[in-house]
């Protein structure tokens, strides 16, 4: 099979998302860090704070580097810095060195190597945007199922500088040579579907020409509340559970349950939206959140709500990180799409660094997570109309913007 075959392209994608995906599982060395080195757990929390802020300002800069020099040279890169900062995590014997070589330097990498795969496929399936593109980031999701349950063996059976070590040379072999997949296709080799017609995007737009739209700002902002709720939802389900008197094991299978759900979501609605459209998609997973919020005021200690409504969560998580980068290439087009979907993924970073101490601090003032959920549900509901109003705001300054996007 030729190294550019779409099919092949699509595999070294996902392998590349799967790699990344052990981002999600740094939870895990939560505990042992603070056995080792007696850090409280927000001292052991902010490697990984570091982190996101570092991943998302990197996919902004790696967006426009493979613009540039394409996406094969810049997963490289990616690859090698996300693997190498893994590999140095085993070796830390402070806070600010795991913040330097697990947040900075791994956090640099995985943003280059995140933005490249999706960048990619979308330019080779134009007419399946949603469903090509939904596979690939489903190994992101998929990652923290898979990889959580090793890394949790090999830290029991050896420890936790073992497995960064272990996990960063791994990662590094094998995301230098998934790397080397990733090109872009050339003049007439994108996979179209005979008699169907490829919707234009609104105009390719540069980074500067994009900022300037209200549709952007819609989009951002969208993403924005949507992810800090998300996030931060994340980062407290387990702990809410546990305080409505669910026991630990059975409250801790909720983030298999969301990994699992939050994949499927990026295939399934990622599909679904090639046929009724990116911001009904958008606007439909936002509402349903909002109701799933409200429904964890009510849950008590109810395994079963519990476990579908962390489904329902996972589902909608998995439907925001799809449908962001097939939004951002169908308004502003493909031939920046790397540098414009870091710049609307900057709302990732935000949302993520505040998402968490946003329901720190309610629950710290309130003595329950009741009142967040409350909040999270009003939140959600703005997202929703906002992505509503996308199609609305694109009509005044483009009369084509309305049709550029599968509504």
């Amino acid at each position: 099979m030729k190294k550019d075959h779409p099919n092949l392209i699509v595999a070294a994608g996902t392998s590349m998302m799967l790699m990344m995906g052990v981002a999600y599982v740094w939870g895990v060395y939560v505990t042992p860090l603070i056995s080792e080195f007696g850090w409280t757990k927000a001292q052991a929390s902010l490697p990984f704070s570091v982190f996101l802020l570092s991943y998302t300002v990197a996919m902004i800069i790696g967006g426009r580097l493979q613009d540039i020099h394409g996406p094969r040279k810049i997963c490289t890169i990616g690859a090698f810095l996300f693997g190498i900062g893994y590999l140095l995590s085993g070796f830390a014997t402070s806070l600010f060195y795991l913040c330097l070589v697990y947040g900075v330097i791994g956090g640099i990498g995985t943003g280059f190597a995140y933005v490249t795969p999706m960048a990619t496929v979308v330019k080779w399936f134009p007419h399946k945007k949603g469903l090509m593109g939904g596979i690939v980031v489903f190994g992101f999701g998929a990652g923290a199922f898979v990889l959580s349950p090793l890394v949790r063996k090999i830290i029991s059976v050896y420890s936790w500088q073992t497995s960064f070590i272990s996990l960063g040379i791994f990662f590094i072999i094998a995301g230098l040579i998934v790397s080397q997949f990733l090109v872009l296709p050339p003049e007439g080799r994108a996979i179209t579907a005979p008699g169907k017609t490829i919707r234009q995007p609104l105009a390719e737009m540069t980074p500067i020409e994009a900022l300037k739209t209200p549709v952007f700002w819609m989009a951002w902002t969208a993403w924005l509340l949507a992810l800090t709720v998300g996030l931060g939802l994340m980062g407290h389900i387990v702990s809410y559970a546990t305080e409505v008197g669910i026991d630990k094991m059975t409250a801790a299978f909720i983030l298999s349950i969301i990994a699992i759900f939050n994949g499927a979501g990026r295939i399934s609605i990622g599909a679904l939206s090639d046929k009724i459209g990116r911001t009904r998609a958008l606007s439909g997973a936002c509402f349903v959140m909002a109701a799933v919020m409200a429904g964890f005021t009510v849950v008590g200690e109810s395994v079963v709500l519990l476990y579908i409504l962390g489904g329902l969560f996972g589902l909608c998580f998995g439907t925001w990180m799809i449908l962001y980068p097939l939004i951002t290439s169908e308004l502003f087009g493909t031939k920046h799409l790397g540098v414009n979907y870091g710049l609307l993924f900057s709302s990732y970073g935000i949302g993520g660094f505040a998402g968490p101490l946003l329901y720190g601090k309610v629950y710290d003032t309130t003595g329950s997570y009741g009142t967040m959920f409350s909040i999270a549900a009003v939140m959600c509901a703005v997202a929703g109309f906002l992505a509503l109003g996308i199609k609305i705001a694109a009509r005044k300054y483009k009369t084509s913007a309305a049709n550029a996007i599968r509504y």
